[in-house]
C-alpha cells in the first residue's frame, strides 16, 4: 500500500454549507438582500440524490429532488423570500435540467474554487414564508481523461465521482446504484447494501460535514478492461487499464520489464510471485492512496498516475507483506526505501515523503501505527505513519551500500534471527520490529539504531525493554567475542531474538565458564592440528537448558584434554625418528591405535579417546626400548640359525669321511659284507667280500655292484658280542671258480654317492 501526496487533492473537495447557493430576499419598504447565514438559517430542506452507474461505461445518470420550506416568519410589513435554490454538481456534468410542478426552470451554472465541482442554481418565483417547493435535478456524469484536474472517471468497468446530497441532518439521502457485479468503495460515510435485480444500491443518511452528504465513490469491474500481457523471465503478468488509456498500459509494461530485476537484487532474493496482474483502477485515490497490493486477490491495484516510485513500491509488496514483516511501518519503510533505490540506480528521480514532526498533533508511535483497514484510517494519522515509517527506515538501512542493504532485506523477509549464522534455522521466525531492530544492527554495525528506534518507534516512556536489551547485548558481546568461532548455546541465541532478556541473564550466570572452556577446545585443536569433532562443537551450540549450559562445564575441558592427548601423540607417531624407534612403534602398532584414538574423538567419544591416546603416549615412550630389544632378538636368532648349518655341515662332513657302508635297502647283503650304514663295522672295519645283491635288491648306503664270476658264497655268521676285533690286512677280493659259464650280469643298479 502506498499514500501519495497527489491523492490528498481529492480531500479539498468542497465541504461547504448552504450559503451560496440559494438566493433570498426582504421585503419592506425596499429590498434588501440578506446575508447568507441569516437566509440559511430559514430554510429547511430536505433531499434525495440517486446516481446510476452503468458497467458499459455510459455516463451517470444523477436525479436529485431537493424540497425546500420557507421557515422565516413575516415581521409586520418585512417578509422573507428566496427566489432560486442551487446544488453542487460535477464540473464536467451535462445536460443539467431542473424542474419544479412540471415545470421548467432556468438553470445556471458556474465553478467553485475546486476544479471539479460547479454549482448549478435554479430560479423560480418569491418562496414565502411557510410556502415550500420541490425541484427535481437531472444531469448526466461523463467522465473526464485520465490525469485530469477533475478526478471524475467513467468508462467500461469503471466510474469514479463525487455522491452528493444537502440538506438537513436526517432529511439528507444519497444512493449509487451499481451492477452487482462491481464492486463499490467509498471515502466518507457509511453506505447499507441491497441488492435486487442485478443491481446493487448503497444508501447513506448520515451527514458527512454541516449542511449534507458527500462522497467520492468508486465503482470497478475488471471485466470491462483493456488487457496486456508482460513477460519477464519466468513471470508473466496480466495488465488491465481503463479502455483507451495507452500510456499508462506501456509505463507499465516497461516499468515491470525493466524494474522487477533491479527489485530483485535491491531485496537480494528472487522475484516470490504473488502478483499475477497489474489493474489501474482509482479506487485506491478514493481511499486517500496511491495503490495497494492484494494478496487474497494476487493483484497489484494503482491509480492513472504514471509514477515509477509507486510501482516499484507496490511491485516491493510481493517481499515487504504482513506475511513476511509483522509491522507496518517495516513493511511500508522498507518499500519506500527499496523503491527509491530502483528509480535512482534507473536515473530517475522520485520525491518522497519529508520527515514529519515528532511532536506534530496527529504524530503516534510507529509501534501503534496499526494495520490497514481500508477507509478506517484516519487521513492525518496515516500521512504522518507513511512519512515517518520512510524517515525511520531510511536512517536505519539508507546509507547501506548495495550489498549490505540486500543482506538485511533479505534476512528480513527469510525471518532470519541476527543471532544465528550462516544456514543455521533454529530461530526463524516473522519479522517484527524487535528482530529487524537485532538485524539491522547485526547487519550494520550501528550504533544509533537503538535511538532511532527510541525516537520513532516506541513511546516516549515506553524504553524499558531497550535499556534492558542494551544491558543483555553488551554481556552477550563479551560471551560470543570469547567462545571464538562457534555460535553461543541455542537457548540463549533464542532468548536474545525474542527480546527475553530475564532467561537471558539466567543463562548467561549458567554458562560461566562454558565461552572460555569453547575457546580452550578451539585452542587445542589448532595447536595439535586435530579438526574439532563436530559433536563438541554441537554440544556446545545446540545446548538449551540450565542443564546443558552447566554440564558443559566439565564437558569441554575434558575434551581439550583429549584433542591435547589425541593431537599431540598423533603428532608424536607421525614425526620422523630413528630407526630403531621406528621399529619400535611398528612393534607396539602406534598407528592404529592413535587411528582409533582420532576414530572415538571424531565420534564424539571424548573419554574412551582420551583413554586410548593416553595409552598409545604410554607405550610411544618405551618405542625406543622395544626397537632396540627386537633388533636384539633378531641377532640372537640369526646367531642361533649360523651355529645350526655349522653343526649340520660339520656332520655332513663327518659322514662323507666314515667311507661307503654295505648295500641295504632291497637286497640281501653280501658275503662277508658289513651292515649298512653306521652299522658295527662301517666306520673302522675292512669292507667283507663283495657280493652281488639278492633278488630284487637295492644297493646300500656307499655299496658297489660288481658282476659275479659264480655262485655267491654264504655270508660269514655275524660276530659274538664282545670287544672288537684287531682289523685285519685289507684282503682284495677272490674271484669265485668258473667250472660253468656266469650267467649274464644283472643291469647296472643306481649307485648313490
Amino acid at each position: 500500500m502506498a499514500r501519495r501526496g497527489g491523492s490528498t487533492r481529492w480531500a479539498s473537495t468542497i465541504r461547504r454549507g448552504i450559503a451560496g447557493l440559494l438566493g433570498a430576499g426582504v421585503l419592506a419598504t425596499s429590498l434588501v438582500v440578506a446575508p447568507a447565514a441569516q437566509a440559511a438559517d430559514g430554510v429547511g430542506e430536505t433531499s434525495t440524490s440517486r446516481f446510476v452507474v452503468s458497467a458499459d461505461g455510459s455516463p451517470v445518470r444523477a436525479t436529485v429532488t431537493t424540497t425546500i420550506r420557507n421557515t422565516t416568519p413575516d415581521q409586520g410589513n418585512r417578509y422573507f423570500f428566496w427566489t432560486s435554490w442551487g446544488i453542487p454538481v460535477p464540473a464536467n456534468a451535462k445536460n443539467v435540467r431542473a424542474t419544479s410542478g412540471g415545470s421548467a426552470l432556468t438553470v445556471t451554472t458556474e465553478g467553485s474554487e475546486d476544479p471539479a465541482t460547479a454549482y448549478a442554481t435554479a430560479t423560480f418565483s418569491a418562496l414565502r414564508y411557510g410556502k415550500s417547493r420541490t425541484i427535481e435535478w437531472t444531469y448526466d456524469i461523463p467522465g473526464a481523461k485520465p490525469r485530469s484536474d477533475d478526478f471524475t472517471r467513467v468508462g467500461p468497468g469503471y466510474a469514479t465521482f463525487a455522491a452528493q446530497g444537502t440538506g438537513d441532518p436526517g432529511n439528507t439521502r444519497v444512493e449509487v446504484v451499481v451492477p452487482s457485479g462491481m464492486t463499490f468503495d467509498t471515502s466518507d460515510g457509511e453506505f447499507s447494501k441491497k441488492s435486487s435485480g442485478g443491481r446493487t444500491t448503497y444508501t447513506a443518511t448520515d451527514q458527512t460535514f454541516d449542511g449534507g452528504i458527500w462522497a467520492a465513490v468508486a465503482a470497478s469491474d475488471p471485466a470491462g478492461a483493456q488487457v496486456g500481457k508482460v513477460t519477464v523471465g519466468d513471470t508473466t503478468m496480466s495488465i488491465l487499464s481503463y479502455a483507451g488509456d495507452k500510456a499508462w498500459r506501456d509505463f507499465v509494461t516497461d516499468g515491470v520489464t525493466e524494474g522487477l530485476p533491479a527489485l530483485e537484487e535491491a531485496v537480494g532474493l528472487p522475484w516470490p510471485g504473488g502478483a499475477k496482474r497489474i489493474r489501474e483502477d482509482s479506487t485506491p485515490l478514493v481511499l486517500g492512496y496511491g495503490g495497494w497490493f492484494d494478496s487474497d486477490e494476487q493483484e497489484i491495484v494503482m491509480s492513472e498516475e504514471l509514477d515509477d516510485l509507486l510501482l516499484f513500491h507496490e511491485l516491493s509488496h510481493a517481499w515487504l507483506n504482513e506475511t513476511a514483516l509483522t509491522d507496518r511501518w517495516i513493511s511500508e519503510g522498507l518499500a519506500e526505501t527499496v523503491a527509491m533505490r530502483v528509480v535512482d540506480a534507473q536515473g530517475g528521480k522520485a520525491e518522497t515523503w519529508p520527515a514529519p514532526s515528532r511532536t506534530s498533533a496527529d504524530a503516534i508511535p510507529l509501534s501503534e501505527w496499526s494495520s490497514l483497514h481500508l477507509g478506517t484510517q484516519d487521513a492525518d494519522t496515516e500521512a504522518y505513519g507513511y512519512a515517518a515509517a520512510h524517515t525511520a527506515v531510511d536512517a536505519l538501512v539508507g546509507d547501506l551500500d548495495d550489498e549490505a542493504f540486500a543482506q538485511v532485506v533479505s534476512a528480513a523477509v527469510e525471518g532470519e534471527s541476527a543471532y544465528d549464522a550462516g544456514e543455521s534455522i533454529a530461530n526463524k521466525g516473522v519479522t517484527d520490529e524487535r528482530r529487524f531492530l537485532d538485524l539491522v544492527e547485526a547487519g550494520t554495525g550501528t550504533t544509533e539504531a537503538d535511538e532511532v528506534y527510541r525516537t520513532w518507534v516506541v513511546g516516549r516512556g515506553d524504553t524499558t525493554q531497550l535499556d534492558a536489551r542494551a544491558e543483555a547485548r553488551e554481556e552477550y558481546a563479551v560471551l560470543d567475542e570469547t567462545d571464538g568461532a562457534w555460535l553461543p548455546p541455542v537457548g540463549l541465541r533464542a532468548a536474545m531474538t525474542s527480546w527475553k532478556f530475564d532467561v537471558a541473564g539466567e543463562a548467561f550466570a549458567d554458562l560461566d565458564g562454558a565461552a572460555a572452556a569453547a575457546q580452550d577446545v578451539q585452542a587445542a585443536a589448532a595447536a595439535t592440528g586435530t579438526p574439532v569433532p563436530a559433536a563438541i562443537r554441537d554440544d556446545y551450540e545446540r545446548a538449551d537448558s540450565a542443564a546443558g549450559y552447566r554440564r558443559l562445564g566439565s564437558t569441554l575441558p575434558e575434551a581439550a584434554e583429549a584433542i591435547t592427548l589425541v593431537g599431540t601423540v598423533s603428532a608424536t607417531v607421525a614425526a620422523s625418528s630413528d630407526p630403531l624407534t621406528e621399529l619400535g612403534e611398528m612393534t607396539l602398532s602406534l598407528d592404529a591405535t592413535t587411528e582409533h584414538a582420532r576414530e572415538l574423538l571424531a565420534d564424539g567419544d571424548v573419554s574412551g579417546a582420551a583413554t586410548t591416546a593416553q595409552g598409545a603416549t604410554d607405550r610411544a615412550a618405551l618405542a625406543l626400548w622395544v626397537g632396540l630389544g627386537v633388533v636384539f632378538v633378531m641377532l640372537a636368532l640369526l646367531v642361533g640359525i649360523v651355529l645350526l648349518v655349522v653343526v649340520l655341515v660339520r656332520r655332513g662332513r663327518r659322514r662323507r669321511a666314515a667311507g661307503p657302508g654295505a648295500p641295504g635297502g632291497y637286497g640281501a647283503p653280501g658275503g662277508h659284507g658289513t651292515p649298512g650304514a653306521y652299522g658295527p663295522h662301517g666306520a673302522y672295519g675292512a669292507p667283507g667280500p663283495i657280493a652281488s645283491p639278492g633278488p630284487g635288491g637295492a644297493p646300500g648306503p656307499y655299496g658297489t655292484i660288481v658282476p659275479s664270476a659264480g655262485p655267491v658264497p654264504a655270508p660269514a655268521p655275524a660276530p659274538a658280542p664282545g670287544p672288537a676285533p684287531v682289523p685285519a690286512p685289507a684282503v682284495a677280493p677272490v674271484a669265485a671258480p668258473a667250472p660253468t659259464p656266469a650267467p649274464p650280469p644283472p643291469p647296472p643298479a643306481r649307485i648313490d654317492v
